[in-house]
């Protein structure tokens, strides 16, 4: 496959192939998504990443239906994910509701304990820059949900932190959804897989001009990586000195062929938050109203 015809689909059930309690049903272009997960993984133990949140997003245009996708708990305050999470990546619709669930380990059934927060309107904010002019932007493919109060103190625990150098070295993704490109059955548990981060090299010469190292990392051990269903989840690394995950990368698409999302091959794609400080920052760190700032390791 050449530069040229390396095509990828985003991570997230959502847009094309939305769902409601009781059926799968196409919003736009069914071949554009899919739902699938964690490749090559295995089920964490309950109480592991904890700062992980599932989100289901709502959209005006599509009453009835929501889509799937993950996030982190980045202060006592927002969350992080991808653009395409929140919003429409061809229509440009941004989800008017977001129901953000924290302390989720199974989703089916969701868990008893789950806490939920709904979240609407302004408190949805994808990067403004990630829909413009008819077209979405991968490289701005990151978004914040404000929830609607401070979490408790007794919740600090959740609150993940991001990682401020570049990363090249061996992450841990972390999502819910399928266990292939091809399946159908969804993931009741939490999942989680190991793989190396590539080189500048190495990732643009699988795709081209479809791939951004200044903002963006991928993945490129096959049959090791995420897949639809994984978007807007972190992936983290494991500092062993310190005993801390930090977050180096937002899930946000895979290659693709006809449509059909490729997962076993690798070379996933993600956002690196790093390279949107100023604008987390600019957007999140809400001293005034109680909120904290995000946690900025170099570790």
């Amino acid at each position: 496959m050449s530069k040229s015809q390396v095509h990828y689909v985003l991570l997230v059930l959502a847009s094309a192939c939305l769902i409601n309690a009781n059926s799968v049903a196409n919003r736009s272009d069914a071949d554009d998504e899919g739902i699938d997960e964690i490749i090559g993984g295995t089920t964490v133990a309950r109480g592991q990443h904890q700062y992980m949140a599932y989100l289901r997003s709502f959209y005006a245009s599509s009453p009835g239906f929501y889509s799937v996708c993950g996030g982190t708990v980045i202060s006592n305050r927002y969350i992080l994910t991808a653009a395409h999470c929140v919003q429409d990546h061809k229509t440009g619709e941004i989800a008017n509701k977001v129901e953000v669930r924290l302390k989720v380990y199974t989703i089916d059934p969701m868990d008893s304990s789950a806490k939920l927060i709904t979240v609407t309107g302004s408190s949805i904010k994808p990067h403004p820059a990630y829909f413009s002019n008819g077209a979405s932007n991968s490289i701005y493919d990151i978004a914040l949900i404000k929830m609607t109060a401070n979490l408790p103190t007794s919740d600090y625990y959740l609150i993940g932190k991001l990682y401020m150098p570049d990363y090249q070295d061996t992450v841990t993704a972390v999502g819910w959804g399928h266990t292939s490109s091809t399946s159908t059955t969804v993931s009741p548990t939490l999942q989680q897989v190991d793989f190396k981060i590539g080189a500048k090299e190495e990732c643009t010469s699988f795709w081209g001009s479809n791939y951004h190292h200044e903002y963006q990392m991928c993945g490129i051990i096959p049959g090791k990586s995420v897949c639809s269903g994984d978007s807007g989840g972190p992936i983290v690394r494991y500092s062993s000195g310190y005993q801390i995950y930090t977050q180096v990368g937002i899930s946000s698409f895979v290659p693709a062929s006809n449509g059909q999302a490729l997962c076993e091959k690798g070379y996933a794609v993600f956002t690196r938050p790093s390279a949107h400080r100023d604008w987390i920052n600019a957007n999140s760190c809400l001293l005034a109203d109680g909120g904290l700032c995000a946690n900025w390791y170099y570790v």
